[in-house]
């Protein structure tokens, strides 16, 4: 019987190798992730930036306006004439004291023009011109001493603006509906690049209530010409004394 039984597990065995062998095996190759497909740590903190500040995601269309200090230097420097020199020392106090102020003003406030908008934003004295390309409008406060509101407005809104002077930019302004209905307007000295602030505000802005010459044409005659009291000066003097005029172009020493 034992011999029988062994005889009977035999072919048993043999068929269960025999299936063993005959099954298909299973390949299993490992996978490499490709570094490439890996999100770059700086490219998504950059993108993350980009999408909390809708501000440095449409940096490219922005055009900033750097600070000039020429209207505080020259400030300062008369200054120093009326009191070392003339004993003037209230005018002296006077004129230290403005051109002190612009001198700051020039480091810090930055004006910034996008394809539809206007806004004024503050960054550290000192601070690269590309760094209000990432300061909130909002940020820099509200324009308490010209409306209130926050210091950013719509180029539809503008209803008119002047530039005194074209040649010799001292002062700015606009007048627009967007803070009140009846209108709003707006003062700003020079405290920046005068010329580029020009180009921007004639090439984006509604057209002025008065005629603007092309920045081109910028000289002593074009600043006379911007105000009634400038042409009537004009009226008095000689042909030599309006080609002197036409010859000025930029401030004396200042520019080249």
């Amino acid at each position: 019987p034992l011999a029988l039984r062994a005889a009977k597990r035999a072919p048993a065995r043999g068929a269960v190798a025999a299936a063993i062998r005959s099954r298909p095996r299973t390949v299993v190759t490992p996978v490499r992730c490709e570094a490439s497909k890996r999100p770059s740590p700086r490219g998504s903190t950059a993108a993350a930036k980009a999408g909390r500040n809708p501000v440095v995601a449409a940096a490219s269309n922005m055009t900033v306006i750097p600070g000039d200090y020429r209207i505080g230097g020259v400030l300062l420097g008369v200054a120093t004439f009326l009191g070392p020199v003339c004993h003037l020392w209230t005018q002296f106090g006077v004129h230290g004291f403005l051109g002190a102020f612009l001198t700051l003003q020039a480091s810090r406030v930055r004006f910034r023009f996008s394809d539809t908008d206007l806004d004024v934003v503050f960054v550290d004295p000192g601070a690269d011109d590309a760094a209000a390309l990432e300061v909130d409008t909002d940020s820099s406060g509200d324009n308490k001493l010209q409306g209130g509101g926050a210091n950013k407005w719509s180029f539809e809104s503008v209803t008119n603006w002047e530039f005194w002077f074209p040649g010799f930019p001292v002062l700015v302004y606009y007048k627009e509906n967007q803070t009140r209905p009846e209108g709003q307007p707006h003062f700003f000295p020079i405290i920046m690049d005068g010329k580029k602030l020009y180009e921007e505000m004639l090439a984006k802005m509604p057209p002025s209530v008065n005629p603007k010459p092309d920045p081109s044409e910028w000289n002593l005659d074009t600043a006379f010409e911007s105000t009634k009291l400038g042409r009537s000066i004009k009226e008095s003097l000689s042909e030599e004394q309006l080609q002197t005029l036409k010859d000025t172009k930029g401030f004396p020493g200042l520019d080249k």
